[in-house]
């Protein structure tokens, strides 16, 4: 496959050249910063211009970030080609394009029922949750064909990535490209989008429902290719009556809790008390808001489960940013560049240094017990692949005078040499798990007289991950890990995500459900000094 060409949005000079307050992005940033969102990264566009970007430190705009659900609302633009060059019918039953026959006449009935359209609006009836299917060991499309029924077809909301993924294979089928290919010379390309890595199945169908990995830019610009009914630098890239169809109100009301009288169209929610504005959305807080009165798109990439905070904190402030006549304000600008300055350099702590404990150690091979999911990755990634890394079975320390390199082998993988700082700056690396290529920074210092506390941010991931090594007597070392955001969050999110609210007694039991089965997703093990 070749590659793209990347091209760039043009940039305003200034916020306030696209009618764009800085005073009121600076609160924004700073209202993040002060509620202590983990937010990876933003841009701001109005008009087709980039008005304000900035990212976090030690993650980077230039660096495509996992997307999540925002991979579904790439796979529904696929389906509208498929839909607007006669190769797909929304009214298609699934079974044309996949004929299934259980044995079971009930079920084979409720299958053959199943519409693209049931498929893209989340209402295919089927009970099934990447919870309870193991997408390392089970073939994904024979999951979905042979899964129960939870409700009838065409009528509930029930939002799953699965039936995405089913998106994904229709695409490839009447195409005969994978979903990546197809859309190569149909949306990346128009848009000067690097053609995206995207996770795949064991039989190399990309997943569709997740997996996408875009830069904050590519997102903008499916967003500015939205508010321009689908035409992008002066051209046609998506077909207008898609993005008519897509933005349309399919469902008059979806559960989650975050908004009121949350909509939901082709793949997107559709929000009318946010000054009419609708949003793709990935899992982790993936989002681009378009907000078509003001011609503007609001996105972020970030690894935060408070998304009913997030949005409102966006929404509160972005509206009052979008000001009528354009004025300059070098005051307000200048302190907007300042904050961005200080969020772009922000820096790990300084480490505490035990040379006695760092030379017992140094370049010794601390051999560990093979826990299943002892990973770099936190489990919202590491979950979905078809072939997932783990297994940590050892470590290796490399003390300098001013850093360390700490090397682990995961299977599925080769061995991983992470650069880690410790004179309060992060070090980078590059390491490879499963098939997919991290780039990390890494810190870490002396807990205390025994424990190491090492901190692995990938930067192209949501989460982020902490060990820390206990040393014990006769060489023992006892291992704790944790990724951040951890299950408990994910835990809460669910619910909230399915109409629950979340009152005390709830929050109770997420807890303790956390602490059951977090001590699965992120394993304590023990090792031995060789």
């Amino acid at each position: 496959m070749s590659e793209t060409k990347t091209t760039h949005l043009p940039r305003a000079k200034t916020p306030e050249e696209v009618g764009v307050s800085s005073r009121v992005l600076k609160e924004l940033l700073h209202d993040f910063d002060r509620l202590g969102l983990n937010m990876h990264s933003v841009m701001v566009t109005r008009n087709g211009k980039v008005a304000m970007e900035c990212a976090w430190a030690p993650y980077d705009l230039n660096i495509p970030h996992t997307m999540f659900s925002f991979s579904k609302q790439v796979t529904s633009i696929a389906v509208g080609f498929a839909v607007s060059e006669g190769l797909l019918s929304l009214d298609d039953p699934v079974c044309k394009y996949f004929p299934y026959e259980s044995g079971k006449e009930k079920q084979d009935a409720r299958n053959n029922e199943i519409t693209v359209y049931d498929l893209i609006t989340q209402r295919s009836g089927k009970n099934i949750s990447i919870f309870t299917t193991n997408n390392e060991k089970n073939e994904w499309l024979n999951n979905w064909l042979s899964a129960p029924f939870k409700g009838v077809t065409g009528e509930k909301f029930n939002y799953l990535s699965e039936n995405i993924y089913m998106l994904s294979r229709l695409v490839t089928k009447v195409s005969g490209q994978g979903l990546t290919e197809y859309l190569t010379p149909r949306l990346f390309e128009p848009l000067g989008i690097e053609t995206p890595y995207w996770e795949h199945d064991h039989n190399g169908f990309d997943a569709g429902g997740w997996g996408a990995f875009l830069k904050t830019e590519d997102m903008a610009k499916i967003g500015v290719c939205f508010l321009n009914m689908g035409q992008y630098d002066g051209k046609q890239v998506i077909p207008e009556d898609w993005i008519r169809q897509s933005t349309e109100r399919h469902l008059a009301e979806v559960p989650p809790t975050f908004t009121d009288k949350l909509g939901y169209g082709f793949q997107l929610f559709i929000q009318p008390e946010f000054r009419g504005t609708y949003s793709f959305n990935g899992l982790y807080t993936q989002f681009d808001i378009m907000y078509p009165k003001y011609n503007a798109v609001f996105t972020c990439t970030a690894g935060e489960l408070r998304e009913a905070d997030f949005l409102h904190l966006t929404h509160a402030h972005l509206p009052n940013a979008f000001i009528d006549v354009p004025e300059e304000d070098a005051e307000g600008f200048a302190a907007l560049q300042a904050y961005m300055k200080k969020i772009a350099e922000r820096k790990p702590p300084m480490a505490r240094r035990r040379p006695d404990k760092e030379a017992e150690i140094n370049g010794r091979l601390i051999k560990t017990t093979a826990r299943h999911n002892a990973s770099v990755l936190g489990s919202g990634n590491n979950f979905m692949l078809s072939a997932r890394a783990g297994k940590i079975n050892s470590f290796r320390f490399n003390f300098t005078h001013d850093s360390l390199q700490v090397e682990f082998t995961e299977k599925n993988s080769p061995k991983s040499v992470v650069n880690v700082g410790l004179d309060g700056e992060y070090l980078y690396s590059e390491i490879q798990l499963s098939e997919l290529t991290v780039p990390v920074a890494s810190f870490g210092t002396w807990e205390s007289e025994n424990v190491f506390k090492l901190t692995v941010v990938p930067r192209n991931m949501a989460q982020y991950r902490e060990f820390f090594f206990r040393f014990l007597p006769a060489g023992v070392v006892h291992v704790t890990s944790r990724a951040l955001p951890g299950f408990k969050d994910l835990f809460e999110f669910y619910l909230q995500f399915n109409g629950m609210v979340l009152n005390e007694p709830l929050r109770k039991t997420c807890t303790v459900v956390a602490k059951a089965i977090g001590s699965v997703l992120d394993p304590n093990f023990y090792g031995v000094i060789k």
